[in-house]
């Protein structure tokens, strides 16, 4: 099992706890976290000995052995948490975004490549059922060949902290799962982005929490998203909701997988595929092989 040493116990990082000691891939060695009382609320959840609970990062690279750094920390402190533990020779998984600024996430490129380590962002959302058989069904052309797509994505989460005061939450907290599974599913990478953003008078949020996006892919598929984290009707799931226009027919992805096709035009729903684990469960699992 992979040796993890977890940056970020508190908020988010608290049900990677739960996540990693689930895993059969790998082991929480350490846990790290600025604020002590979400180290010891950690600590005593999944029975971490004091002496590998630290406030320091420096401190757990010194007294504990690993292969690995997990960082669940807010996005402008990733650069730094990710360089220091590749410098010190350990593999890096990271929360989405991969840093705050495209500077920074370059930086932490370059600094993986120099030590020729593994850095890794858990974009999680490719790795659960949905996606993995909307793929397999556009490989084996069940509707056709794809032509273009429309993305709609409504939710009204109401956090705390750090993401309250981003300039673009939406966008760069929660669409970049949306855009992955584009890259993911269509297997393909964008050639061009028309992106506007704005805040409706009533959000709670200090940035734009809403945002239209118009990109052509690098195989000419045409993708239309909308996404607004302050809607007050109805809402979608986590992943959205997907309309996928074919040479054939469609395919509709919201809760469930449809597929519609022929002539006569009917209408199906697609079983999911069958997977041993997925979602973070996943992102570990790929993290762990790619490391062997």
């Amino acid at each position: 099992m992979l040796r993890l040493i977890q940056v970020g116990v508190g908020g988010f990082g608290k049900s990677w706890t739960d996540v990693v000691k689930e895993s059969k891939y790998v082991k929480a060695e350490a846990y790290v976290d600025i604020n002590e009382e979400a180290l010891k609320e950690a600590a005593k959840a999944h029975e971490m000995p004091k002496n590998r609970c630290f406030t320091s990062l420096d401190d757990a690279l010194e007294k504990v052995e690993a292969d690995a750094v997990l960082i669940v920390v807010p996005p402008a402190s990733h650069a730094e948490v990710s360089i220091k533990a590749l410098k010190a020779g350990l593999h890096v998984l990271t929360e989405k975004p991969i840093a705050d600024t495209i500077e920074s996430a370059k930086k932490m490129v370059a600094e993986a490549k120099k030590k020729t380590l593994k850095l890794m962002v858990s974009q999680n959302y490719r790795f659960r059922k949905g996606p993995r058989t909307i793929r397999k069904m556009l490989e084996t052309e069940k509707a056709g060949k794809p032509n273009y797509v429309i993305i709609n994505f409504h939710k009204a989460p109401r956090f705390s902290g750090f993401r309250l005061k981003m300039e673009y939450p939406l966008l760069v907290d929660m669409s970049i799962h949306h855009f992955d599974m584009m890259r993911y599913i269509f297997n393909t990478e964008a050639e061009s982005l028309y992106c506007r953003t704005w805040r409706p008078s009533w959000s709670w949020f200090e940035g734009d929490p809403c945002t239209s996006v118009v990109s052509k892919m690098e195989n000419g598929l045409q993708l239309t998203y909308f996404g607004s984290w302050v809607s007050l009707g109805w809402e979608t799931t986590w992943d959205g909701d997907w309309r996928i226009e074919c040479s054939n027919g469609g395919i509709h992805w919201d809760k469930n997988v449809e597929v519609s096709s022929g002539e006569p035009r009917t209408s199906a729903e697609e079983s999911l595929i069958s997977m041993p684990v997925e979602d973070r469960h996943y992102s570990l699992y790929e993290f762990a092989e790619s490391v062997k």
